[in-house]
């Protein structure tokens, strides 16, 4: 029988969820009997502009000795930008007044044209929200793979299929509607080989320009000797009776 996953990867906590506001990095792990480490660190509510940036740390040992950066091993989660989930705020919006999701551009008018892409004004807000969302649902012009609900001022956007596709909103009109990030996801994956000699210790270090709820976990694998035992509170495997 294959192997089970959690037979071949290690799994620890790379940063310990949290609101970070600028800088946090997690504990240092041993990378001296595995080849590669993946991070994988998720974002919850980001404002548009903010961004989440990850970087691979190494160190001599798990105090973190001569901790320093892995080269060229960073990557930026940006709000709104490929994101898992999202949310449009509208606000007296006006006739003209544009927002655009995966591409397709969607257009304020006096009257709904929804085959158009052109939702309603409306009378209020929330009005204005349930014609944006029912724009973005229409059968062929709206965006695909995504649903979009609204609740009063507020349209929800997420993704029909989980980790299928990713939604990014730009060129939303300022103040009158504005995006914001609900979650997101990224990873940076690192090898023994970018590691400088005597340097077998990594960490997550997260750098958010604003606050920001973030955790990461860390996968170690393609381990050099077994067996394996993951250190975790809970488990349980489904194997072959």
């Amino acid at each position: 029988m294959a192997k089970l996953l959690s037979e071949i990867n290690k799994v620890d906590i790379a940063i310990v969820p949290a609101s970070i506001n600028n800088v946090s990095t997690g504990p240092y792990y041993n990378l001296g009997l595995r080849n590669k480490a993946l991070f994988v660190w998720e974002t919850g509510a980001m404002a548009a502009g903010v961004t989440s940036v990850a970087q691979v740390m190494q160190a001599q040992d798990a105090a973190g000795t001569g901790a320093k950066p892995v080269t060229n091993n960073a990557a930026t989660i940006t709000a709104n930008t490929k994101v898992a989930a999202a949310t449009l705020t509208v606000d007296t919006v006006v006739a003209t007044n544009k927002v655009t999701v995966n591409g397709l551009v969607f257009e304020a008018a006096a009257n709904a044209d929804l085959a158009k892409r052109k939702f309603a004004v409306g009378a209020a807000d929330a009005d204005c929200a349930t014609s944006l969302a029912a724009a973005i649902n229409h059968a062929t012009a709206g965006v695909p793979g995504v649903t979009a609900s609204a609740n009063a001022a507020v349209v929800t956007l997420t993704v029909d299929e989980p980790g299928e596709m990713t939604i990014t909103i730009t060129d939303a009109t300022a103040v009158r509607i504005v995006p914001a990030t609900l979650r997101a996801i990224g990873y940076v994956e690192c090898d023994t080989a970018f590691l400088d000699e005597g340097f077998n210790y990594v960490a997550l270090r997260i750098t958010n320009s604003a606050a920001a709820l973030t955790g990461a976990i860390l996968v170690r694998g393609e381990n050099r000797y077994s067996p394996l035992t993951n250190q975790v509170a809970a488990a349980k495997v489904d194997v072959e009776p």
